[in-house]
């Protein structure tokens, strides 16, 4: 992942640990995961497999590769509110004995040692091990403090737009993993506290199929080339799928209201007899128009409907480059 700013954001941010485990997977993101890791078992045994095994995991994995194109605009984890976060009432107040210093101070003012006890020259033992108590208790309680206060200042830092703070959010959560592990490139640039950028690469020899790959119930395995027509069209549906699903995770944990997002990828220029590294849809998403959108019906022509942008898609050539929408 790449990020463009001002500022350099910290690696392993320990704050952001809570929230790691906001996605709520469907079923679509389970199977990739297994798929995945039954990929790389294949790989790591080659010597074992067998053709079967081989040919049912390529006809698992090609199923799989369309029901992502279709789906991938519906995954999204849920929102972050960091405006409830920076209210979060401290586990103490400032300046006053914690909870478990509290407790831990009460137990040592109320011990009172036994006959048995001073005959047996406990009592100042057990006076010292109150005590080291005491100190434990009070570090947990202040341990506790600087979390909340770490934790607050942070979500305060959020809600002030600040870059290094937006970047360590992309970083750490990194909403769009599953993206990139399938493939496809993302590189944010914070424009401002309420606009971020990003250019996605869809890396689209890699992420649309070029055969068509079937198991029949007799175990018999089929792989057909698909005709330019059937991948331009599958790779339009995930352009428009991808850049949706980028500007719904970003608008979840982050407090933007636009996400400006510049789809590229290498294109056979057909005049100079060269591939190219060009733009081919350049889309700018306004946060109160995201929830306008049926997620359930086909996603290319809503997002031609509610948001400004640049595209030009031909069934037969599928598409072509495009300039990049500025920022405002």
């Amino acid at each position: 992942m790449g990020y463009s700013t001002d500022e350099n954001p910290s690696a392993g941010f320990p704050l952001l640990k809570s929230f790691l485990d906001r996605k709520k997977e469907n079923e679509v993101c389970r199977r990739r995961k297994e798929l995945l890791a039954q990929k790389h078992s294949l790989k790591n045994n080659r010597a074992d497999g067998n053709e079967a095994e081989k040919h049912a995991f390529e006809a698992a994995w090609y199923d799989h590769q369309l029901e992502w194109i279709a789906s991938v605009h519906r995954i999204c984890g849920e929102s972050i509110a960091w405006d409830q976060i920076a209210a979060t009432m401290p586990p103490y107040p400032r300046g006053e004995k914690g909870p478990r210093e509290k407790l831990a101070e009460a137990s040592c003012l109320e011990y009172k040692p036994t006959r048995m006890q001073k005959l047996l020259k406990q009592d100042d033992a057990i006076r010292r091990e109150l005590e080291e108590r005491l100190e434990e208790a009070k570090e947990q309680d202040r341990q506790e403090y600087t979390r909340w206060k770490n934790v607050t200042d942070f979500a305060h830092s959020i809600l002030e737009g600040n870059r290094t703070a937006y970047l360590q959010v992309l970083e750490e959560i990194a909403p769009l993993a599953d993206l990139q592990m399938m493939g496809s490139g993302l590189e944010y640039t914070v424009v401002d506290a309420l606009t971020v950028e990003v250019e996605m690469d869809v890396n689209s020899g890699q992420m649309i199929p070029h055969e068509s790959k079937q198991l029949s119930g007799d175990g018999m395995f089929t792989a057909n080339p698909l005709r330019m027509e059937e991948r331009y069209e599958l790779e339009r549906q995930y352009v428009c799928g991808s850049v949706l699903r980028v500007a719904r995770e970003l608008c979840a944990v982050l407090p933007v209201d636009t996400v400006l997002v510049h789809a590229k990828d290498t294109k056979f220029n057909r005049e100079t007899g060269q591939e190219e590294y060009v733009t081919v849809l350049s889309i700018r998403f306004e946060r109160p128009l995201l929830s306008k959108l049926d997620l359930e019906k086909a996603i290319c022509p809503q997002l031609k409907a509610y948001f400004h942008h640049h595209v030009k898609f031909d069934a037969a050539w599928g598409f072509l480059p495009v300039e990049q929408l500025g920022r405002l």
